[in-house]
């Protein structure tokens, strides 16, 4: 070749010299030749096997930088023609077939669609999968602490104290002790009250074992086992930890220092996420479904019909006003499919 365009530094002055390269066979491989400007043939200033020589990345059309062994660098000019003899002295290496692929636009839309369908496949199941394995790893202390934090947060920015006479707090307050006394960690669960404000006639778990329902909720409820339904749908949510596994999925940060640094400190930063994730995210479908399923299954156990849970969700969904899509019914599966869910077993059941 006739050379290709460059400049070399020696290392010791930032003054340049103007050099032609060129790759030529040596004894062991190629060899990085550097003679003065427009001399194919002539005298070579330097000769360095081309594998002691750190070859920069190319990036677009930015001068390539070459790192010699004595401390000296060349910048090469002619990208294009150094890729060339690069080519020719088969030492093109895996950078050449990424530049070529970033050179075309269909490879390089190829490529967008593999990542974004990788990225697709990542939320849709491994973070769920990674979720799940965190919170399997993670201490009953940790659920306890973000669960009080949690409701702290929401007394601050969403409720009220309940109006709730107390001997109506403790009738029901004794149902759920009921509930939960042969469970497993039932000693920590508890029941709670709130006027719900905005939010209305509403029921949520939090990870701590603590249960939330709504003055507005009680109201809306015409038998105390719609109630019990309710609290069993809760109960399911606290069994499976849903709420733990939507707020580990929900702090990235969170899910890597507990999967990597096992630092239960990060525990501040998933309490700060949970009024926006158990009110306004809620849990999953999946989540739902088997929250419900838990809550058929112990209906079915304590001898209450199935149709009290579909009875107060028909009223909550004919109050709101939005046809079951608000408020408890937000993310919950739609409102037909939950109520006919259960049809194989009796009429209007879930």
């Amino acid at each position: 070749m006739a050379g290709v365009r460059a400049r070399y530094y020696d290392g010791r002055s930032s003054a340049a010299r103007e050099v032609a390269l060129a790759i030529e066979p040596g004894g062991v491989g190629p060899q990085l030749v550097v003679r003065e400007p427009g001399s194919q043939d002539g005298p070579a200033l330097a000769a360095l096997d081309l594998g002691a020589v750190r070859i920069g990345t190319r990036v677009g059309t930015v001068p390539r930088l070459l790192q010699l062994p004595d401390a000296a660098s060349i910048e090469v000019l002619d990208n294009a023609g150094f890729d060339a003899a690069l080519a020719r002295a088969g030492a093109t290496g895996a950078g050449h077939a990424v530049r070529r692929l970033e050179q075309h636009w269909r490879h390089a839309a190829a490529a967008l669609l593999v990542i974004a369908a990788a990225t697709w496949g990542f939320l849709v199941y491994g973070v769920p999968a990674l979720g799940s394995r965190a919170v399997a790893l993670l201490p009953a202390s940790v659920d306890a602490s973000i669960g009080a934090g949690g409701l702290a947060l929401l007394d601050r920015k969403l409720f009220a104290p309940s109006t709730l006479p107390p001997q109506r707090q403790l009738e029901l307050r004794q149902a759920f002790a009921a509930m939960t006394a042969t469970l497993p960690h039932g000693a920590a669960y508890r029941l709670e009250f709130r006027h719900g404000g905005a939010l209305g006639a509403n029921a949520f778990a939090l990870p701590s074992g603590i249960v939330v329902l709504t003055d507005e909720l009680v109201a809306l409820a015409a038998h105390d086992d719609e109630l019990r339904a309710v609290l069993a749908h809760e109960i399911g949510h606290l069994v499976h930890r849903h709420s733990m596994q939507m707020l580990v999925r929900s702090s990235a940060t969170a899910l890597l220092m507990f999967g990597l640094l096992g630092d239960v400190s990060a525990t501040s930063s998933l309490v700060a996420a949970v009024p926006t994730v158990l009110v306004e995210a809620k849990h999953s479908r999946d989540f739902e479904r088997e929250a419900d399923d838990y809550a058929y299954a112990w209906m079915a156990r304590a001898g209450v019909p199935p149709q009290r849970l579909g009875d107060l969700l028909l009223r909550l969904a004919a109050s709101d006003g939005n046809g079951g899509r608000g408020g408890f019914l937000a993310s919950h599966p739609q409102l037909e499919e939950r109520l006919h869910a259960r049809g194989a077993e009796s009429a209007g059941r879930m």
